[in-house]
């Protein structure tokens, strides 16, 4: 992935903490005829391996599953915060001739997957939905399947881990706009979309030009 040193990371608790938050990634693997791609959820264990394992899973019924038993070669892409800015927003004051771009954040999770038996499925299932469900009001709970819910699905899905081999991490929030354009911007979008003026402000916090 194309990145500048602007864009790294401040620490990797800044990596996981986007993986977490995004929970959804879209995943890509290299099979014989091609690139195939699926959207999944995941939970993410960061005790396993060095820069931790993601676990999901998919349809037996989507041929992607098939190169997944194998072990091929995939990357999982998680997406945080992103969006448009506009060189409307930046002062006119002395020029705005900075051109508009997209701000982003992305981390790219390189590995191998390892298909899971139907107890580890079933755990990793069950983890998820508490992962998902956790401080909603009302939550909904695995048991709510009914007798036989759970086994009558089982077969129907592959559980997967994903051990992390390799991460790739591009915050791109204006770091390299002048300051008093990124500021602008980060005003502007205190109301349109919070959680990207949130992420800007962190990301340009110890700049003083």
């Amino acid at each position: 992935m194309y990145s500048k040193p602007e864009f790294a990371p401040l620490s990797q608790d800044d990596v996981f903490g986007l993986i977490k938050a995004a929970a959804f990634a879209t995943v890509v693997t290299s099979g014989p005829q091609g690139l195939v791609a699926s959207h999944l959820p995941f939970v993410l264990d960061r005790e396993r391996g060095p820069n931790g394992t993601l676990v999901s899973h998919l349809a037996r019924q989507n041929p992607h599953s098939a190169l997944v038993s194998e072990g091929r070669e995939t990357i999982a892409v998680f997406q945080g915060p992103h969006g448009y800015i506009s060189s409307s927003w930046y002062p006119r004051d002395p020029v705005r001739d900075s051109a508009p771009t997209w701000n982003f954040a992305v981390v790219h999770c390189h590995g191998r997957p390892a298909p899971l038996d139907d107890h580890a499925t079933a755990r990793h299932l069950l983890q998820l939905v508490d992962v998902l469900e956790k401080d909603r009001e009302d939550r909904w709970r695995m048991r709510e399947l009914g007798p036989g819910g759970m086994e009558r699905r089982m077969p129907h899905i592959l559980g997967f881990d994903l051990p992390i081999e390799r991460l790739e991490a591009k915050f791109k929030m204006g770091q390299d706009e002048r300051l008093y354009d990124t500021s602008a911007a980060i005003d502007a979008l205190e109301a349109r979309d919070p959680a990207l003026a949130a992420m800007m402000t962190a990301r340009n916090a110890h700049r003083k030009d």
